[in-house]
């Protein structure tokens, strides 16, 4: 992945420092004013484009995923100014890997806040599974239809309160 983005930002003409560590453990000079978490999942949203994950992948590691979850969630808030902002993502159709995980978080974390998702497009279909006023998106594979579809796809946004 590392390599894709460092190409992708060559692409576009952007730099970024890029660093590869243990998020739970890697301590930077100085925090951040936004961090993408884009967790490790069961990646059960890809079912559109791999039908044999039913067949292959059972819910059986979602407990050992969830708690890896947890803790990267932890690590990254701590890396968060104040007043900083984190999105966490999963390309997981699975509660256990998206709302549960901001809910435990939120929950663990008096000091965070979600925050509402930027602009105003539908990303799905369903009544009440998107919900960018409470910095939230979910998409299924069934959404779209017409288009073909999209992966399932979870992502949140949150604001560490200012101290």
């Amino acid at each position: 992945r590392l390599r894709r983005l460092r190409e992708n930002l060559a692409r576009t003409g952007l730099t970024a420092d890029v660093v590869q560590a243990d998020l739970t453990a890697w301590r930077p000079a100085a925090r951040f004013d936004a961090v993408l978490l884009d967790a490790p999942c069961s990646a059960s949203g890809t079912v559109r484009r791999h039908p044999e994950l039913p067949w292959i992948k059972d819910a059986s590691g979602l407990t050992a995923l969830a708690a890896q979850q947890d803790a990267l969630l932890d690590a990254a808030w701590d890396l968060l100014k104040p007043g900083g902002g984190l999105v966490y993502c999963t390309c997981s159709v699975f509660k256990a890997e998206g709302e549960a995980r901001i809910d435990a978080f939120l929950e663990r974390h008096g000091d965070g806040q979600a925050m509402a998702a930027a602009g105003d497009g539908d990303l799905s279909t369903g009544a009440g599974r998107d919900d960018p006023g409470a910095g939230r998106v979910r998409t299924l594979p069934s959404d779209w239809a017409t288009q073909g579809g999209v992966d399932g796809f979870f992502c949140a946004r949150l604001r560490k309160r200012p101290s």
